[in-house]
């Protein structure tokens, strides 16, 4: 078959669709991906054949504009920028979207692409799948994450799910229609979400059970497959393997450090953000290793606060005594499936959800990013390095480092998606 997977946004947003294409393209299939431009040389590497999606993640996350989104934080904020950048990119967008769509038999979509790609896998008649890395779909069991993190009564979680639904289509709703239109269909009388819902689509969630319980409200069509998490073969087609000799000295030099690293989340004053692990790792007697990420730090060597950059998770995080980081699903995959207690420091969307999984899993603490100072990071470090904190995120890594098979389920899934038509 042929197969286009589609995605926007950062890495933490295309990393699991290249794990999935190289599974596909493994078993025979001609697949395609559809990620931001910046991200075109990664997939490159990857060894994945990609076409531009969307507008460049990177150069608007660090703009001044994508930078006073990520200091809002919220849900009006998110979709005011969301819609204005979609808006602005609509028209290039609907002739990459008909690039990548051309003569699918399967379209795979994330989130942020799935308005669209909706209305091309309609038009096209054939399945659309899509592939979700945290509960974005109603449900009585959590909250809508980009609502409130807070744990609310099950009736109260699900009307946040609907009214997140409604703020997203009055956001996109105007674009799809311009996409509908362009396509020759009749405008949508319903949210992507209802209509993917109505026809029983498969929407596979990508997390793991372990984290996310009790979603016994989402039925066969939302299965939860686990984390799609990158491969060793992965990392080293990106140059991501193993530890180099300096730095692995430096890690045996003294006792494991704490690792902190941002992802794809751009830090505004990476020197006084740097300033200030500094003057908490001299106030605990902690060592830090810092990953520069998106941010700006300057890599720099010393014997408490070390600053590198891209870092082999499987090699390195094994290493380290615990995590700050922001609480990407990626991220918390790798650092949960390390055995480590996790400091996370949200900034918007999903972050926040991750967060208060840890905590209520009894494996981590959560603070928001805008709220990190001085202060909030000693005491996060404090509370994430108690023994029974350590003990049960050793525990929690163990169980979810004994889940196999992910990708081999995701993939299993698509091709029972699109067998009736392609059949």
């Amino acid at each position: 078959m042929r197969i286009t997977l589609l995605t926007c946004g950062t890495r933490g947003d295309a990393q699991p669709m290249v794990v999935l294409a190289l599974e596909l393209e493994d078993r025979g299939h001609d697949v395609v991906l559809g990620v931001s431009p910046n991200l075109l040389d990664w997939c490159a590497r990857a060894g994945v054949r990609a076409l531009p999606l969307g507008p460049d993640s990177e150069a608007f996350m660090t703009s001044p504009r994508g930078q006073g989104w990520l200091a809002a934080g919220n849900v009006r904020a998110f979709m005011a920028a969301l819609a204005a950048e979609s808006t602005e990119h609509a028209a290039t967008t609907l002739l990459e979207l008909r690039a990548l769509t051309a003569g699918a038999d399967l379209i795979v979509s994330g989130i942020l692409a799935e308005d669209g790609a909706a209305a091309f896998a309609e038009a096209a008649g054939i399945p659309l799948v899509t592939l979700h890395s945290f509960p974005i779909r109603r449900t009585s069991a959590y909250p809508a994450a980009l609502v409130t993190p807070r744990r609310l009564p099950r009736p109260v979680n699900r009307l946040t799910h609907r009214m997140f639904e409604q703020v997203w289509w009055r956001g996109v709703r105007e674009e799809v229609a311009g996409i509908r239109a362009d396509l020759g269909l009749p405008p949508a009388r319903r949210s992507t979400a209802r209509q993917l819902a109505a026809s029983g689509a498969t929407e596979i969630q990508a997390y793991s059970p372990l984290l996310v319980p009790a979603l016994d409200d989402y039925g066969p069509s939302r299965p939860l497959v686990g984390f799609l998490s990158p491969t060793a073969e992965l990392r080293e087609r990106l140059g991501e393997t193993g530890v180099d000799p300096e730095l692995s000295a430096w890690l045996d030099a003294g006792e494991p450090p704490v690792y902190v690293g941002f992802g794809s989340m751009p830090v505004r004053d990476p020197e006084e953000a740097l300033e200030r692990v500094r003057r908490v790792c001299a106030r605990t007697g902690r060592r830090a290793l810092v990953s520069a990420g998106w941010s700006r730090f300057v890599a720099s060597a010393s014997d408490q606060v070390r600053v590198v950059g891209a870092l082999d998770h499987d090699a390195v995080l094994p290493r380290c005594a615990a995590a700050v980081h922001h609480g990407g699903a990626g991220t918390t995959a790798a650092v949960v499936g390390a055995g480590l207690p996790s400091l996370v420091c949200s900034v918007f969307a999903d972050q926040p959800f991750w967060g208060e999984r840890l905590v209520a899993l009894g494996a981590g603490a959560h603070v928001r990013f805008a709220a990190l100072d001085e202060d909030a990071l000693e005491r996060g470090l404090r509370t994430v390095l108690a023994p029974a904190v350590v003990d049960r995120a050793a525990g929690l890594g163990a169980a979810l480092r004994q889940e196999q098979g992910a990708v081999t389920r995701a993939a299993d899934l698509l091709v029972g998606a699109a067998s009736p038509v392609a059949g």
